[in-house]
C-alpha cells in the first residue's frame, strides 16, 4: 500500500514537472515575441509604439540615479535619454539569442543583460523597469546631407555607414541615358545599392534583387535621381566604409 501511495505521489509530481515544462515553452515563445516587437518598434524609431510596451510609472535608472517617468507623454518627451542606442543594442542582442537571453519569472521576463525587466500587467507584458547602460559611443550620426552629382560619365565616391545609415547622392539624367551604380570594398552583405526616381520616390530595383551591389539600367523618363547606399548590417555593428562609382552615358 505504502509503495502504491509512494509511486502515485511520483507520477503526480513528474505530471506536475511536466506540465510546467510545457507552460514554459509558450512563456518563453510570449516573452521571445515581445522583445522582438520592441526591437522592431526601436528599429523603425517608433516612440509611439514603444511607449505602449511600458508600464507607468516606469522605474528608469540613469546612471545610477532614479528617473520617475510617470506617464506615456513623459516617456515620449524624455525617449532619447531612456531608450538609449545602448538599450537597443541589447534587446537586438537579445533577439539575436532568443531564450537564452531571457530569464523568466513568476513576475515575467528579464532580458537585454538583466536590464530589462517586463511584468504581466492586465494580460499583457509590459516593461515595468529599465537600468540604462553608460554612454559607449554606439549611437548612430544623422545620415549626411544628400550629395549632388555634377559630372557625366564616371566618378567615385567614399562613405562611412552607420547604424541605419543611407547616404543618398542625387543624379540629374536624361532620357536614354544609361545610369550604373556600383558599391564596392565593404565586408559581405552588409549594405546594398539602389536607384530611386527623386520626383514619385518610385524604386527601381530589380525584382528578387538581395543585397545587390550593382544596378544598371536605361533611363525612361528625364529627371533627377538618388542613388542610395543602404546600410543592411545590423545596427550595432561597427561603422565600414564604402566606395561607389556612378556612371552616367
Amino acid at each position: 500500500m505504502t509503495r502504491t501511495l509512494i509511486a502515485s505521489a511520483l507520477v503526480i509530481q513528474f505530471g506536475f514537472a511536466m506540465l510546467a515544462a510545457q507552460q514554459g515553452t509558450p512563456a518563453e515563445s510570449r516573452a521571445g515575441a515581445f522583445v522582438s516587437a520592441l526591437a522592431q518598434a526601436m528599429s523603425r524609431g517608433d516612440r509611439a509604439a514603444v511607449a505602449e510596451m511600458v508600464r507607468y510609472p516606469l522605474n528608469a535608472s540613469v546612471g545610477g540615479i532614479g528617473i520617475p517617468i510617470a506617464s506615456r507623454a513623459e516617456l515620449i518627451s524624455a525617449y532619447g535619454s531612456i531608450f538609449t542606442a545602448e538599450v537597443r543594442c541589447l534587446v537586438d542582442d537579445s533577439v539575436a539569442k532568443g531564450s537564452s537571453a531571457l530569464s523568466i519569472d513568476a513576475g515575467g521576463v528579464t532580458f537585454g543583460n538583466r536590464r530589462i525587466h517586463a511584468g504581466e500587467v492586465a494580460g499583457a507584458l509590459k516593461i515595468t523597469s529599465i537600468d540604462v547602460p553608460p554612454v559607449t559611443g554606439v549611437g548612430a550620426p544623422p545620415n549626411p546631407p544628400d550629395r549632388r552629382v555634377t559630372r557625366r560619365g564616371v566618378t567615385q565616391y567614399s562613405g562611412r555607414l552607420y547604424g541605419d545609415g543611407v547616404d543618398t547622392y542625387i543624379i540629374s539624367a536624361s532620357r536614354g541615358d544609361v545610369v550604373q551604380a556600383r558599391i564596392e570594398q565593404f565586408p559581405g552583405r552588409s549594405a546594398a545599392v539602389r536607384v530611386v526616381e527623386q520626383k514619385t520616390g518610385k524604386s527601381l530595383d530589380r525584382p528578387g534583387a538581395s543585397a545587390p551591389r550593382f544596378w544598371s539600367g536605361t533611363i525612361q523618363e528625364s529627371g533627377d535621381y538618388r542613388v542610395e547606399v543602404v546600410r543592411l548590417a545590423q545596427y550595432c555593428v561597427p561603422s565600414f566604409t564604402y566606395l561607389l562609382t556612378i556612371s552616367i552615358k
